[in-house]
């Protein structure tokens, strides 16, 4: 009876331990198989993208950095980059404030104010020396003593160009609140059409508005270049340099790469630009529609688009800022910036 017990026992048992063994078996089996998938890559584990929004000011420097837009340059793999205008300051602002934005072209007085916040933004370069031009329809105005007496139509009064100019006659014996009127309209446009209409005979005009202005009314021409008279009240060396490139410290610690091949296409860009004004014309109409892209091509050579990196540019930062500070130490954030604001690329 024993016996029996013992063979009809194996019989049921031994097939069971084979399925068992032949089940651990398909089980690791299929464990090594997700391991090695897992490792090439084959249930489609992707490393995280990295997405940099980039915000250019509307005017010159969306100018500069038309051919990015354009061509779109990926500096990484997985990087995602997003070109946009911001088509007032107060947009821009806004969003550097939100942290929505790593890398922008700004005001460089607006850089100044944000770091003296504590915003994580840092310079890496002067991306344009200014487009400010004194423009007149009067044979009898050819330089500063000539302003003495007159209306000078502006726009912005105690914006930072209204700064500038009135710190320029000052430093060329006008006192602005007595020896001449400043007359103010809202906005650029509206300038420039009051000096084609011949309703002013003397203005202070922006590019590349006031090519359009010269274009328009034949009788109106450049008086001066008021780039050129900073620097003939500064020292040698020094530029004028309202406009800056800003990248998140953020990116420019954990992706330094991305920055500096940022900077580099950036550079080329303004190149390309400065080179092929007609074509650069016609991406300023595809990519930045609410610039007057028929003029751009005559506007370039006076809209001064180029590009200084931080350690060059910085003595001539610190003098804009200096005088800026002096006449409204709110524009600046109340102080002249530390050296942590100056970011300087490493050399490869």
């Amino acid at each position: 009876m024993k016996i029996w017990l013992i063979i009809l026992l194996l019989t049921v048992l031994t097939p069971l331990a084979s399925a068992c063994g032949h089940a651990e078996r398909q089980k690791a089996g299929l464990d090594s198989e997700k391991t090695n998938k897992a490792a090439s890559g084959e249930e489609n584990i992707q490393a995280e993208k990295i997405s940099v929004n980039v915000s250019a000011m509307t005017g010159p420097t969306v100018v500069g950095m038309i051919k990015m837009f354009e061509d779109k340059p990926q500096f990484k793999d997985n990087l995602d980059v997003t070109y946009t205008v911001a088509k007032t300051p107060d947009q821009l602002v806004a969003s550097l404030l939100s942290g929505e934005v790593n890398v922008a072209t700004i005001p460089t007085n607006v850089a100044a104010k944000l770091y003296n916040q504590g915003k994580p933004y840092q310079v890496a370069g002067v991306c344009g020396k200014g487009v400010q031009y004194l423009l007149s329809s009067r044979a009898d105005i050819n330089g500063w003593e000539d302003l003495k007496g007159r209306e000078v139509h502006a726009t912005g009064k105690g914006a930072t160009p209204d700064m500038v100019m009135r710190y320029l006659m000052r430093q060329n014996k006008i006192d602005p609140d007595k020896d001449v009127t400043l007359n103010y309209l809202p906005r650029n446009v509206e300038l420039a059409q009051t000096m084609i209409a011949d309703r002013a005979d003397l203005a202070i005009v922006a590019e590349p508005l006031a090519t359009k202005v010269v274009q328009q009314n034949p009788k109106v021409r450049v008086v001066m270049d008021l780039q050129q008279e900073w620097q003939k009240v500064s020292d040698q060396d020094i530029f004028y340099p309202p406009v800056c490139l800003v990248f998140k410290k953020e990116l420019i610690e954990q992706e330094p790469g991305i920055v500096e091949a940022f900077v580099e296409s950036y550079q080329k860009s303004i190149e390309w630009v400065n080179q092929n004004p007609d074509k650069a014309g016609a991406l300023v109409a595809k990519h930045a529609e609410e610039l007057p892209s028929a003029i751009i091509p005559q506007a370039i050579p006076r809209c001064n688009i180029s590009y200084v990196d931080a350690g060059e540019a910085r003595q001539s930062i610190e003098k804009y800022l200096k005088m800026l500070g002096d006449m409204a130490p709110e524009t600046i954030g109340g102080k002249l910036p530390d050296d942590d604001f100056y970011y300087t690329q490493q050399p490869g």
